[in-house]
């Protein structure tokens, strides 16, 4: 809707300029009339006259042929149509048989293409009064004349009307059109939200329900181990499994929360997931962040920290005992993530603990390209790197 006002409004500026060349040759006309008329322009006397109430004719015309006067406004019109039509009735008077209709033609004109209906009829009524007075007291020819001047300006005032009239249709369609637009688009968001509900309430229903019972079977795990003094080692692997349940299961809750549209930045979060990592899966992992941090869109922000998320997980996967590090750099034109893996020695990777299901970085993928970003992921000669950007 917006773009289609700010598309009304440049065609009705691109119509004002289409008309300043016509006013600029009105312009012309009337000086030449004059200065070839008895008494013409001077510096004294009725020639001073003549020159001051030209004058008072031609610059309002100028003005506006110019751009420097926009007679968009119901006053700023009316001046502008009083003021030429007046001159011009006067510069006829001072020079006799010589008034032209132009300058109250052009004040019709513009009466009708800018005011309303009501205000241009009662405006174009005060002007053609001053015209069948003038014609009255015998100042510019007979009957004929003000009949010929009459019916042009009846003419004029008939084609405003009608360009105006084509002109507001144009733009009520646009403008219906646009809103148009603007509902299916609204109504395409609402049917995603219902359906981003629908996921989300199947991803609380399984992945919630299995976190929580799997949190629950740690804890009597936990208990078990301790009251059947275990070993240490696996008393801390059990507490290490239960926090990571826990943080699964709040996990699970920003991921329902983002579906519903509770979408949340949370790049801030970035240190809390490396610490994470390299505490309880004991990865070799390092955080550094470059340049001026700066809020981002939340989709934007959101699929950096998933991103992550995914490529560390794969790290877990499939690079234990490398050396992880994850680099965060706000740069000028983007924000840009690398997650790389690094061996020691080269040979091929220890086998994976828990497989994947291969689709991690296809949705990565996906993510990044709806927010316009991109990820680049490959081997690299020590080990693998992944690279995540997103626009500034």
């Amino acid at each position: 809707m917006a773009a289609a006002l700010s598309g009304v409004r440049e065609r009705r500026a691109h119509r004002a300029r289409r008309l300043q060349p016509v006013l600029w040759g009105i312009v012309v006309t009337i000086v030449l009339q004059s200065l070839y008329a008895e008494p013409g322009p001077g510096v004294h006397g009725v020639h001073l006259a003549v020159t001051l109430t030209l004058a008072g004719c031609v610059l309002p015309l100028a003005a506006v042929a110019a751009g420097r006067w926009q007679v968009l406004g119901p006053r700023s019109c009316t001046a502008f149509c009083l003021l030429i039509s007046g001159f011009g009735l006067a510069v006829g008077v001072l020079q006799p048989g010589s008034m032209s209709v132009l300058p109250l033609s052009v004040a019709v004109l513009t009466a009708f293409l800018v005011l309303s209906r009501q205000h241009a009829v009662v405006l174009g009524g005060v002007l053609m009064s001053g015209l069948v007075a003038a014609a009255l007291a015998g100042v510019d020819g007979g009957i004929g004349t003000l009949l010929s001047q009459l019916l042009f300006c009846a003419v004029l005032a008939l084609m405003a009307l009608s360009v105006r009239q084509a002109g507001d249709s144009e733009e009520r369609a646009e403008l219906l059109l646009a809103q148009l637009a603007d509902a299916r688009e609204a109504e395409a968001e609402a049917v995603a939200l219902a359906e981003r509900t629908r996921i989300a309430q199947e991803l609380h229903d399984v992945l919630a329900q299995t976190l929580s019972g799997l949190a629950v079977q740690i804890q009597a795990a936990r208990r078990m181990a301790r009251r059947e003094q275990t070993d240490e080692d696996l008393r801390e692997l059990l507490d290490r499994a239960g926090k990571l349940a826990k943080e699964g299961l709040g996990d699970a809750r920003r991921a329902v929360g983002a579906l519903r549209g509770r979408q949340s930045p949370s790049l801030d979060r970035l240190p809390e997931l490396v610490e994470r990592y390299r505490v309880d899966l004991e990865l070799d992992v390092r955080l550094s962040v470059t340049g001026a941090p700066r809020p981002l869109p939340a989709d934007a922000d959101w699929a950096l920290y998933r991103g992550a998320q995914e490529s560390l997980t794969n790290a877990a996967r499939y690079a234990r005992g490398a050396h992880i590090s994850v680099a965060l750099r706000y740069e000028p034109t983007g924000t840009a993530l690398t997650v790389e893996d690094r061996r020691d020695a080269p040979g091929p990777m220890p086998s994976p603990l828990v497989v994947g299901s291969g689709l991690g970085l296809t949705g990565m993928r996906e993510r990044f390209s709806e927010v316009g970003g991109k990820v680049d992921a490959g081997p690299t000669p020590q080990g693998w790197k992944v690279t995540m950007e997103v626009p500034a």
